[in-house]
């Protein structure tokens, strides 16, 4: 009994010392973690209460100390943050339009955000001539404008993306006046390194070539500049879960300072002095490049370890690893909400996490592990280095892909199943995308050898994106993280200006009209994060602009079967696994003006009930179905220009119980009495979504 009690009694003691010493190494660990919980609030102030008892139990008082420091000033900051934009908000709500100093500190597509002077708030102004360069100073008459809301999760959210980025309001410019640069300021340093940039990117896009998918991956990579991709270069990276390589991060400056380090140490140059060099580009790189939060915390712990080695003084990487979070988040507290700063440093802790796995791992293939290391061949030497890098490069992009899934479901609402694959594929090949780009770029203009150089990184660009396509387009390799929808349910979507689409069933028909930005912003994330799976795609109306949508959607879903109202004639019936489609043609002496007469009826019969989809289809191809075709229980009507589906007794012929009024019908039917004892639900003109079952 002694002898147990004697080692249960110095386990505590053993648990002890290894914390502290642990907390010794590391001291600044405890502190981030009362960071966190002090910026997070809520249940996670017991992050902040379980460090200081931590560092208390373990008598450590200066790191207890630092905790309660760093805990009240991360507060006292987000409180101060949140005051000016409570008190820009207390000032919108009472004036219409508000007249704003400040300095723009980011470019958008179609506006810009501006730190505001009197208050140090951070807005974003929205308009066609918010088109100031970083670095300018502003005075400005602003509205306030609401952010639209996200349909479904998933999509793009306005008011979180606004948290994310430290915003305190949304306006739409009024009038806006240049009053020149901000010479003694943060954001001017920016404006000239963007302008830099900008430069850099014409030797590697020049003049003509903006549409060259592989001169896009090559600017992306080089100089982290994705405004010049197009959304069709960039989905197979987003359906493979290698989209960081279009942001500059971690892997873009330690492939930067990999590269230069390898030249300099060939070149024979002193290794303080290359570690000076390497300090010296990367930071320029990182300035230049935008300063994203991954590239800044890539910087500033690569800086911490050279200037450590430097010194000659003990590197701990946690200790690092956490210096550097903290400093951002008491520098910028919002950052805790970014995807960015989250996805940044998680993985990057899972990334040594598998590399110290990976190097005590028994290796998998290769001479005996038994044989010293000393007495090895060349050759088995090579052949055991080659097998640590496979072994590593599976473990870490695997303990990687896994802590990024939490964080990449929360975020982003998607699910990347063959990620870590992508990304194991695609590894040996960056470092010669991005050295071969940077050449090109440098000694694009050198006679004989820019030309070759040039081809060399067009090429090592193909093949990147010949591999990350071929990932992408296996099956199940990008998901929403949403259970998927029952077979009979039906997604109602209000896409704006009285526009709709409606999806029949989960592996049914979806019928969608408009254009490719309709596709891209509404009804592909809405349908895709809604959880459902279209098998086949009608276009009910004519338009120069449907082939647009179709391109879009058959992106996403590559199965997808695209049937044409213009091309349709008769009956046709489609079978899908969510039942079977019959969709009625107009008849063929119907006038194909106005473009309305060409859209079609859809009758699909579910299990329980059938659905009847009128749409905008004309009176005559409704009353040119035989009787026993028009019964309905679930009935949706739209409006014809000419000729609408109005008359409620034909309506309620159908014996629909549920009546649906889609956005084009809003004036259709202004008192929905007149169709009782049927349901009606009419569906708002403004964006918005419903499901029926």
């Amino acid at each position: 009994m002694d002898a147990r009690a004697e080692q249960y009694g110095h386990a505590p003691m053993a648990l002890g010392a290894v914390l502290r010493r642990l907390f010794l190494r590391a001291p600044v660990f405890l502190p981030l973690l009362t960071v966190v919980g002090a910026l997070l609030s809520s249940w996670f102030w017991s992050l902040s209460v379980l460090a200081v008892l931590l560092a208390v139990g373990l008598r450590l008082w200066r790191i207890g100390l630092a905790c309660l420091l760093c805990g009240a000033l991360a507060w006292l900051q987000q409180e101060y943050q949140q005051g000016t934009t409570a008190d820009l908000q207390a000032q919108l709500a009472t004036h219409d339009v508000v007249e704003v100093s400040g300095t723009v500190v980011r470019e958008l597509r179609n506006g810009c955000i501006i730190d505001a002077d009197y208050s140090g708030a951070r807005i974003v102004v929205r308009g066609d001539n918010a088109t100031w360069r970083q670095g300018s100073r502003v005075l400005l008459k602003a509205e306030a404008s609401t952010p639209r809301p996200a349909l479904v999760h998933g999509m793009f959210d306005a008011a979180r993306w606004m948290k994310q980025q430290g915003i305190a309001a949304d306006l739409q410019l009024v009038k806006g006046e240049y009053q020149g640069m901000s010479p003694f300021s943060w954001a001017a340093v920016c404006g000239v390194a963007s302008a830099v940039r900008e430069s850099l990117a014409q030797r590697i896009m020049p003049p003509g070539t903006e549409e060259d998918a592989r001169r896009q991956v090559l600017c992306a990579l080089v100089l982290g500049d994705k405004s010049r991709a197009e959304e069709e270069t960039m989905l197979d990276f987003r359906r493979g879960g290698c989209l960081h390589a279009f942001a500059v991060s971690g892997l873009h400056v330690g492939l930067l300072a990999g590269i230069l380090w390898f030249i300099l140490r060939k070149c024979r140059v002193g290794v303080q002095v290359s570690r000076v060099i390497v300090l010296v580009v990367c930071g320029g790189y990182v300035v230049m490049t935008g300063f994203s939060v991954p590239a800044v915390r890539a910087f500033m712990m690569m800086a911490l370890v050279l200037i450590g080695n430097m010194l000659h003084r003990r590197v701990s990487l946690l200790n690092i690893w956490s210096l550097v979070a903290m400093l951002i988040l008491l520098m910028q507290p919002y950052q805790i909400y970014n995807a960015g700063f989250q996805l940044s440093f998680v993985v990057y802790a899972a990334i040594c996490a598998g590399a110290r796995l990976a190097l005590r791992e028994t290796p998998w293939f290769g001479p005996d592990d038994y044989i010293p290391y000393r007495i090895r061949t060349v050759g088995e030497r090579r052949f055991s280095a080659f097998e640590l890098a496979v072994r590593g490069t599976v473990i870490i992009s695997l303990w990687a892909w896994l802590v990024s899934l939490p964080i990449t479901m929360a975020q982003f609402h998607t699910l990347n199943a063959h990620s870590f694959i992508t990304n194991i594929i695609i590894t040996p090949m960056l470092p010669l995308v991005m050295s071969s780009g940077l050449a090109a770029m440098i000694l694009g203009s050198v006679p004989w050898l820019g030309p070759m150089l040039t081809q060399l990184a067009l090429y090592s660009a193909q093949s990147l994106i010949s591999l990350v396509a071929l990932c992408g387009g296996l099956p199940a390799a990008y998901l929403p993280a949403q259970i998927p929808q029952p077979t009979e349910r039906i997604a109602l979507l209000s896409t704006g200006y009285g526009e709709s689409a409606c999806q029949l069933g989960n592996g049914g028909l979806l019928i969608a009209s408009g254009n490719g930005q309709t596709a891209r912003f509404n009804v592909e994330p809405a349908i895709f994060h809604s959880g459902f799976t279209p098998s086949a795609l009608l276009l009910p109306r004519p338009s120069a602009r449907r082939a647009e949508m179709a391109a879009v959607l058959t992106a996403t879903w590559p199965q997808l079967q695209v049937l044409d109202a213009d091309k349709l004639a008769g009956k046709t019936t489609l079978q899908t696994s969510a039942g079977s489609f019959c969709i009625y043609a107009p008849p063929a002496d119907l006038p194909r003006t106005p473009m309305d007469n060409v859209a079609p009826i859809v009758a699909w019969q579910r299990a329980q009930s059938r659905v009847l989809y009128v749409g905008d289809a004309s009176l005559l191809s409704f009353e040119n179905l035989p009787e026993s075709e028009r019964r309905a229980d679930v009935l949706i009507l739209g409006m014809n220009q000419r000729m609408p589906v109005a008359d409620a007794e034909l309506i309620l012929a159908t014996g629909a119980s549920t009546i649906i009024l889609l956005p084009s019908a809003s004036k259709l039917f202004p008192d929905t009495q007149v169709l009782a004892p049927a349901e009606v639900l009419r569906m708002p003109v403004r964006p918005s979504i419903h499901y029926l079952d």
